[in-house]
């Protein structure tokens, strides 16, 4: 009696794969600039004119703000679906997680922020508290440092030349005591951080090369070594009144002539200055 062997075969299950599902919360946005009063009406694509480029077709579709649809693209929709407006009160809009469609429109709209417009932005509560926090340490660190220099030997005459290129004026800082210079770098922190520091966040305004440059050129005009012509186009010398350089129409003499300094034929400039003082 022979032994038959019957093969089975064994189903492979397979389990089904797992598609990634954007979570919606709610949101909010907010007008830019200065658009304010009780309600403002932005676009809904009531006409199909609001028009989005399509990454995945190749071209621009148009889109509309139907609650009642579950796509926004007007060709995805049907034609008779109520375009329903999007008010913004007093600068303001809360959109519940249950609205998809109308997160999808505001976020995909041309007139978002996100999308090059200059009209509405999403409000990223998380995102601008980290901004805040690192703004808050980069002005405390400018404020030490600060200090620091105001402790430091010929503290206070660096202090006193960003001073005097902030005010545009030796006359100005010269009057102050070591008091009144910090708290005249204090306000400007406050105001203008930046200023004193480089794209990475490095306290260099008093190493700064230009400031340096043109503190020099306000001192070597309190000491009437040099002037601006009558009509404060060109840099001139005191004692005979000869042109210097002129500056380009529409820039600022004192900051032209600032950059001038920095070149090979400045750099001579700079030295007879020097010695005319």
């Amino acid at each position: 009696m022979s032994n038959t062997k019957s093969a089975t075969k064994v189903a492979k299950t397979v389990a089904p794969k797992r598609v990634a599902v954007k979570k919606f919360t709610a949101k909010d946005y907010r007008l830019t600039g200065d658009r304010s009063g009780l309600a403002y009406v932005i676009k809904t694509g009531k006409r199909k004119r609001l028009l989005v480029f399509d990454e995945d077709k190749g071209f621009s579709r148009p889109i509309r703000h139907c609650p009642n649809e579950s796509s926004i693209f007007a060709d995805e929709q049907n034609e008779f679906s109520y375009v329903e407006p999007i008010f913004f009160m007093h600068g303001y809009l809360s959109i519940d997680r249950e609205s998809q469609i109308t997160q999808k429109f505001l976020d995909n709209s041309p007139e978002n922020v996100a999308n090059g417009g200059n009209l509405f932005e999403a409000v990223d509560d998380e995102k601008e508290a980290s901004g805040e926090l690192e703004m808050s340490e980069l002005k405390v660190d400018i404020y030490n440092a600060v200090r620091k220099v105001a402790d430091s030997e010929n503290g206070e005459y660096k202090l006193e030349a960003v001073v005097a290129v902030l005010e545009d004026s030796v006359t100005t800082a010269s009057e102050m005591q070591m008091s009144s210079l910090k708290r005249r770098l204090y306000q400007e922190i406050e105001s203008n951080p930046w200023y004193f520091c480089d794209d990475h966040g490095n306290v260099t305004v008093f190493e700064d090369d230009y400031i340096t440059r043109k503190y020099f050129i306000l001192r070597a005009i309190k000491e009437a070594v040099i002037k601006k012509s009558a009509n404060t186009k060109s840099m001139v010398w005191v004692r005979d009144n000869k042109a210097i350089v002129s500056a380009p129409r529409g820039v600022e003499l004192t900051d032209y002539f600032t950059d001038f300094l920095a070149t090979e034929e400045g750099m001579l400039v700079a030295e007879e200055i020097k010695k005319r003082s």
